[in-house]
């Protein structure tokens, strides 16, 4: 019995805590005496911040000893026009006291004289002798020529390359702004034209957040980004040190045959990475804290401070009680990723793929406009976060609806991680992986000497990712949306047949011996058929109604509606027999064959069951592109995948998939039919059709018998296995040889 054998056995031990104190006390000794690991956790975080802070200040006196300069050339053009220009400066009424320009005035001929006034102005802003030159021209003299003639307009000359030019450019404007609005008023005034008239109300500005809530708007945004940031990557080093590092001292091998557990070995790492990734976190916040808390006293951004203010320590005590999971959480994938590296060096190299990864899920919250809401406490990691920055603005009644979504999420992602890091522990292949060097013609020989009957999970994971990125690159050249049925017809005949389809006919073709079985095109029991299309007719209710509580989760935005609405025109107006065909019957085959056939088949090896119907449906819902989409396609994945290894088949997929699409294209025309007996079945709302709650019940309770029955089927190992044997392709070992359930 091989040792990968003997862990799986006692793995479903009872877990010893003492084992995993003893590795967990084993792995944070040997992490402290490295003196790296010291600096990085203690030293850098309390060095780091006060130097950033010694070199803000510094930074912000040197912006501040840089005063703003402005050139303006045709004052001799300002002809019974209101004042502008004092001697030295701008009129101070319009420049603040404290807040001068230092400006220079040229009459027109006096820089005409040399150069033309244009250039010459050009000159001056790119050479930086002023950030902004004002040009009044000759024709400004001349009141019947100011809105005729573009030539009278005043001329604003700055450089979007040079900061200080667009903050001067700012200021002239608003400047020139109000100097434009005291003029009309003063127009109006002499046309005897009360100007309390034209104010029909005043507008005051009154904000009712507490003070506590104002000071922590900024810090509830951008504290928690910094400390998960910082938990990733305190994190990932130590993981890769206690499993990287150990296969390169040879140490590992020495603690695997340890009387521990492998899920007890595990958790201890777990617990010791845990720590290292909480600490990084929190003394670099803490000293992050207490830095900011000194800097902004000193600095003045025309009262900027004050908007932001100091960070709330109390509030931020939030944090740590969202840093145990969140810690927990990166340390399992960090531990899991680390597993693959066969060395220290390459471990590194995979900390940039998870932390683009994770990343999205964590800068989200930091858009404008996202709160705390049903959908968003669903997204992994952000709805943490999010629930976070409500208790520190202090909306405690929002946190407290939203907590359980959100620590079920947070559960359900730290178990998958958890299981994810075990099995890469419990995989010999992947622990103790070969060392030789890689050479591409060897590996172009073995891929073609050494094809079996299915693809291998590189393989179907390879072929997944050519489909994502060739589908991606396909949407972005798509410029508009076609408003003829033949565009459309190629909109979407062209990704299927060509970006889904034919990767995977030409992997499967290159790659594997036999397509048929490769793709998985297996007659099943004949009995899957009917109840596939009887499976897919009664589960549509049910579809419809997961995608009308998506919409309602994640709105679709108008401007998508709007890009939309040809597209549905067509789609309505076209033949009903064109339809099905286009956007029923090809989506099935090509999406099935690609994701329920070769890709499930080359992930469902090396006993990766649940892998392949996880994966496929998350890939196949991610095709689809648009977020609503994606995740009601996710969700009929993965009830595919399990038919699929339940039949061994994709044919019933198809079929399923079939009908559920078809439906979903003629619910409009079958509401709209003449037929008496729609509206048993279906009804017409402000939203479109829908069907009758009676029918929603019923259908439910007939599509759960159907599942019952796929259920119900013997396992399709047997069968394959069998088919195999009386087939012409050679028996492979059973381990690594493709099995349909």
């Amino acid at each position: 019995m091989s040792l990968t054998t003997n862990s799986k056995q006692q793995n479903v031990d009872k877990l010893r805590w003492s084992s995993v104190w003893l590795i967990y006390a084993r792995e944070m000794r040997d992490q402290l005496r490295d003196r790296r690991t010291l600096f990085t956790i203690a030293v850098l975080p309390v060095l780091l911040y006060p130097l950033v802070g010694t070199l803000l200040l510094q930074m912000v006196q040197f912006t501040q000893q840089h005063s703003t300069s402005v050139c303006v050339i045709g004052t001799d053009h300002l002809v019974d026009v209101p004042p502008l220009v004092g001697e030295d400066c701008f009129d101070e009424t319009l420049v603040p006291a404290d807040d001068p320009l230092q400006v220079v005035t040229y009459p027109w001929d006096e820089v005409a004289a040399r150069r033309s006034v244009p250039e010459r102005a050009e000159d001056w802003v790119s050479s930086g002798m002023f950030d902004v030159v004002v040009v009044v021209p000759p024709e400004f003299k001349q009141p019947e020529d100011r809105l005729k003639k573009d030539e009278a307009a005043i001329q604003l000359l700055y450089n979007v390359a040079s900061d200080q030019s667009m903050v001067a450019r700012e200021r002239v404007a608003k400047i020139l702004g109000t100097w434009r609005s005291g003029w009309i008023n003063e127009r109006l005034s002499q046309s005897g034209i009360d100007m309390m008239s034209l104010e029909l109300f005043q507008l005051n500005d009154i904000d009712i957040a507490p003070a506590s809530t104002r000071e922590a708007a900024l810090w509830s945004k951008l504290l928690p980004f910094i400390m998960l940031i910082w938990a990733m990557t305190g994190a990932f080093y130590p993981a890769i040190d206690l499993v990287a590092g150990e296969k390169e001292r040879g140490t590992l091998e020495t603690l695997l045959c340890s009387p521990a557990l492998r899920s007890e070995i595990v958790a201890g790492k777990l617990a010791a990475v845990t720590t290292f990734s909480m600490l990084t976190a929190i003394l670099n916040a803490g000293s992050m804290l207490v830095t900011s808390s000194f800097v902004i006293g000193q600095i003045s951004f025309g009262g900027a401070a004050g908007a932001i203010g100091a960070p709330p320590v109390g509030p931020m005590l939030w944090l740590l009680v969202a840093l145990v999971p969140l810690s927990t959480l990166f340390s399992a994938l960090a531990l899991a990723v680390a597993a693959m590296a066969r060395s220290s060096k390459e471990g590194q190299y995979y900390l940039m793929p998870l932390m683009m990864v994770t990343l999205p899920l964590v800068m989200l919250p930091m858009l404008p406009g996202t709160t705390l809401t049903v959908g968003t406490s669903l997204i992994p990691v952000t709805g943490m976060f999010l629930m976070v920055r409500a208790l520190v603005e202090g909306q405690y009644g929002i946190a407290l609806w939203h907590l359980p979504m959100v620590a079920g999420v947070t559960t359900t992602c730290l178990w998958m991680a958890a299981r994810w890091a075990l099995k890469q522990f419990d995989n010999e292949s992947v622990l103790f992986g070969s060392n030789e060097q890689w050479e591409l013609r060897q590996w172009v020989r073995h891929l073609w000497r050494d094809r079996q009957i299915a693809a291998t999970p590189s393989q179907a994971v390879a072929c997944g990712a050519a489909i994502l990125v060739a589908l991606f690159f396909g949407k972005l050249a798509v410029t508009e949306m076609p408003t003829t049925f033949p565009g459309i017809c190629k909109l979407v005949l062209m990704p299927q047949l060509g970006l889904i389809l034919a990767p995977t006919l030409l992997m499967a073709t290159v790659l594997t011996t036999s397509l048929r079985k490769s793709l998985r095109i297996r007659m099943p029991h004949w009995t899957t058929l009917p109840l596939g299309v009887l499976l897919g007719c009664t589960l549509h209710p049910t579809y419809v109604m997961l995608a009308s509580w998506i919409s309602h989760m994640y709105p679709v935005s108008e401007q998508a509606m709007a890009s939309m609405k040809p597209f549905a025109d067509q789609i309505a107006a076209a033949p009903w027999v064109s339809v099905v065909l286009l956007m029923a019957l090809v989506p099935a085959i090509c999406e099935e064959l690609a994701f329920r056939g070769f890709i499930f088949g080359g992930l469902e090896r090396q006993g990766g069951r649940l892998r392949a119907v996880v994966v496929t449906a998350i890939l196949f819902g991610i095709s689809h592109g648009v977020l609503q989409q994606s995740i009601a396609a996710t969700m009929m994945g993965l009830m595919l995948g399990w038919i699929a290894l339940r039949t061994g088949s994709v044919l019933p997929g198809i079929l399923i998939h079939f009908t559920n699409n078809a439906l979903s294209v003629s619910l409009q025309r079958i509401t709209e039919s003449s037929w008496g007996g729609a509206s048993i079945f279906l009804r017409t709302t402000e939203q479109g059709p829908e069907y009758q709650p009676f029918w929603i019940v019923i259908s439910m309770g007939v599509a759960v018998t159907c599942l019952l029955y796929f259920g119900s089927l013997r396992s399709a190992d047997e069968d394959i296995e069998a088919d195999q044997i009386h087939s012409d392709e050679p028996i492979v070992d059973p381990t690594t040889s493709f099995a349909g359930a």
